[in-house]
């Protein structure tokens, strides 16, 4: 169980990840939301969120592919990401993990539309999508 927030610190959410299932992605949506070269999110138990947001700050978008981007309406800390059934995938951007952990990426993903400028690190394995089989 990790525990995690926003930049303000008006949500505060504990959720289980999955420490081998970490990707840097690199899709144009994510470096868009991130105003990053990519973001690192972990693959989570939906289930097991509990989230605190006294506040009413948290807001989704829906992209035009159907998933969810959750985000800070005060700060603008985007949180997670998760198919509209919260099933199919969820996942938490590690940036807001608050827990000391030791992980490390998995696979840079969605490589067909990375920023021309960034060189994914060596050693971690690289696909130009989502992998099967997550």
């Amino acid at each position: 169980m990790v525990e995690g927030s926003c930049l303000c610190g008006k949500i505060t959410y504990r959720i289980d990840i999955y420490p081998d299932k970490v990707f840097n992605c690199h899709c144009r949506f994510c470096r868009k939301a991130h105003g990053a070269d990519y973001a690192t999110m972990a693959m989570a138990d939906a289930a097991s969120l509990t989230l605190n947001d006294e506040s009413g700050c948290l807001r989704e978008h829906q992209g035009a592919a159907g998933g969810y981007r959750a985000f800070c309406a005060d700060c603008g800390t985007r949180l997670m990401n998760y198919s509209p059934d919260r099933q199919r995938f969820f996942l938490i951007a590690l940036s807001t993990v608050d827990t000391p952990l030791e992980v490390k990426p998995a696979a840079h993903i969605n490589l067909e539309s990375k920023a021309p400028w960034c060189e994914p690190a060596a050693g971690i394995p690289q696909f130009p999508a989502f992998p099967e089989g997550v």
